[in-house]
Order: C-alpha cells, then structure tokens, then sequence
C-alpha cells in the first residue's frame, strides 16, 4: 500500500480518473487513480471536489446547478462538469452526499463490463476497478454523463461565439 501524500496542493485534474473514499490508518481519505499513479490523499472525496472548484474559481453547488438544469431537478445522482482548457465529466457511483461515493472521469473510461458484484470499468491506463453499482445503473449514469458533457461543449462553444460577436474586428472602424 502506497503512503498517505499529504498535497495541501493537489486537485483534481484531466490526469485524475478515480477519487475514492478509503480508510486509511484509521482516517478516512480519499484513494486516486490517476493516470500515471495511484496515491491516498489526506482529504475526503467531496472536499477535494470543493477545493478542486474554489481553485477554478467555482462552486460544487454551481456544478450541480448546471448539470440538474439540462438533466432535471428531480435526478438524484447528476455527473459534474470540472471546466479547464475543456469540460471534464465526473460521474457519481453513489449519491454524491454518500461519505461512500466514488467519482469517476468519464473520458477515463474505456471499457465496461459486467462483474460477479457489481461493474467493472476499464480505465485508460488499463486499471480495471469493481465498482458497487449495478450493471444497468451505471451504464444508464454513464450514458447521462456522456450527454452531460455534450451539453457542456455545446455551451461552450455558443459563449465563444458571442465573445467573438463582442470582440468584432468591425467594431474598430
């Protein structure tokens, strides 16, 4: 088992696959698989979510506002958008309050399979997990994910069109 890396300065990344509540010596943390490395972190899940959207100048409230406005108000486990250079997905196994809750990036992803208990997901750097979530559950959150992020590109790209409208070379003249 890996040492427990106390990064007062880590947050989650395009490079960051899994987040999972873990108990570790006794305190409760979060194990990451990430894309070179897997590595405990001396924080919970949803703090390091909260942290990771102050840093981007945002909030987990504000993440979820978002995805509850395009997938309804009344679905309990909604993925949230992480915006960089490009929006990132991570979807919820569990209810995201759950201290039981594991995230996962949905570009992580690259296979996905039924498991004697639960599913098992493929990451990209061919880290297979077993997640406690039914088949059906996760492919459906999976899928709801996928549209998420669709949501979030077609966003994006109608607010680059109306800066580009405002910054009209035309307007110099």
């Amino acid at each position: 088992m890996a040492d427990l890396k106390d990064f007062d300065w880590y947050y989650i990344t395009p490079n960051t696959y899994v987040v999972e509540p873990v108990e570790y010596n006794g305190k409760s943390c979060s194990r990451v698989y990430d894309k070179f490395e897997i590595f405990y972190i001396d924080k919970k899940p949803l703090k390091l979510l909260n942290d990771t959207f102050r840093k981007l100048g945002t909030t987990y409230k504000a993440s979820m506002d978002f995805s509850k406005r395009f997938l309804g108000k009344g679905k309990h486990k909604v993925p949230i958008v992480l915006s960089y250079d490009q929006p990132y997905v991570f979807l919820p196994v569990l209810s995201p309050s759950s201290s039981k809750n594991i995230w996962i990036a949905q570009h992580a992803i690259i296979n996905i399979r039924k498991g004697k208990d639960g599913t098992i997901i493929t990451l990209k750097n061919e880290v297979e997990i077993e997640l406690p979530i039914h088949y059906t559950s996760f492919c459906a959150q999976y899928a709801c994910a996928t549209m998420l992020l669709k949501y979030a590109l077609k966003q994006r790209k109608l607010f680059q069109r109306e800066l580009d409208f405002l910054d009209d070379p035309d307007d110099d003249k």
